[in-house]
């Protein structure tokens, strides 16, 4: 039973989490990918009646731009998207996509019944916000959580609601955004997860400091304004996909391809930490952390790519470019 409830807490603390900075790498997408960012709309009234539910004590229907950067960002990031107050009741495009990028990591996914497996994980947010593969089966609900809220989208664009429209989409680019992530497509190698359950439960702890850890990463890299890896997002060529289907799979593949190697650097620097990792801690293993780093840039670049495509094209269906 004690290893049950340690392969739990690994479950339920990993997957609230996927990459951070979640408004900053959408800003750097949006903004160097779409003609209209600088567009004005209208912030309109929450009106719809949707079939998911929420936790409507943590749901937030108001609209946040302008009071968003300076409550939510760390103290100690150097770079962050700009957050200007409305004027006249209106944001431009990119700042309505930046800031509700995030909106879906205040909360309105946790303490909800979703699942018959959500016993085992801990946590309704890891239910939406994940999709794990081991062996041949896939399990929760990340890939519907992107689906649904791009319709969501679509049918607000579609009621010539252009305020809602790019806030949904931004909702779904959030769980787009977590697909891509390694620890979010599996908690670590299918051994790993099965000693951990089994026999040896110091295991299920790594696995989940290593999660928190590369979560970090990425915020540490665009907090600081890495140039390497911010490069890589702005300069990444739109890449087109045949449908949703095909894009979610290739947006998961840059997760699952690249959790060997996450997960073997992490492993040489790990033995008898039980906490996050700060940096330093990799100055005396450089080599590892320059792999870590370019792998980073490579899904970074390959997902912006990615997104870049999607936005395009989803964007020109619903007319507004």
């Amino acid at each position: 039973m004690k290893r049950f409830m340690v392969l739990v807490w690994l479950f339920s603390f990993v997957v609230v989490f996927a990459w951070s900075a979640h408004e900053t790498l959408t800003y750097l997408v949006v903004k160097s990918c779409l003609p209209n960012a600088d567009d004005l709309v209208q912030i309109t009234p929450y009106s719809y009646e949707e079939k998911r539910i929420y936790n409507t004590e943590r749901l937030i229907l108001d609209d946040l731009c302008g009071r968003f950067m300076v409550n939510f960002i760390p103290s100690w990031a150097k770079f962050y998207p700009p957050d200007p107050a409305p004027i006249n009741g209106k944001v431009p495009v990119w700042q309505v996509l930046t800031v509700y990028s995030v909106e879906p990591d205040l909360g309105m996914d946790e303490g909800l019944t979703l699942s018959p497996l959500q016993s085992i994980i801990g946590n309704s947010q890891g239910v939406r916000h994940m999709k794990y593969k081991l062996l041949f089966f896939d399990f929760f609900e990340g890939s519907e959580s992107f689906l649904y809220f791009v319709e969501m989208s679509r049918q607000a664009f579609g009621r010539n609601d252009r305020y809602w429209g790019y806030r949904f989409l931004a909702r779904a680019i959030h769980y787009l955004e977590d697909l891509s992530m390694p620890y979010h497509n599996a908690p670590g190698r299918l051994g790993e997860v099965l000693e951990s359950l089994l026999w040896n439960e110091e295991k299920g702890m790594e696995l989940a400091y290593r999660h928190f850890s590369y979560d970090d990463y990425l915020a540490y890299l665009l907090y600081f304004k890495d140039e390497e890896v911010i490069g890589s997002i702005v300069e990444a060529q739109p890449k087109r996909v045949r449908n949703m289907r095909e894009l979610i799979q290739r947006v998961r593949l840059l997760g699952l391809r690249n959790l060997e190697a996450v997960n073997r650097i992490f492993a040489s620097v790990y033995p008898g930490l039980d906490r996050t990792l700060s940096w330093n801690d990799f100055e005396a293993s450089s080599a590892h952390l320059k792999e870590l780093k370019n792998i980073t840039k490579l899904i970074m670049k390959e997902f912006s790519a990615y997104l870049k495509g999607f936005l395009l094209d989803f964007l020109t269906q619903v007319g507004e470019i």
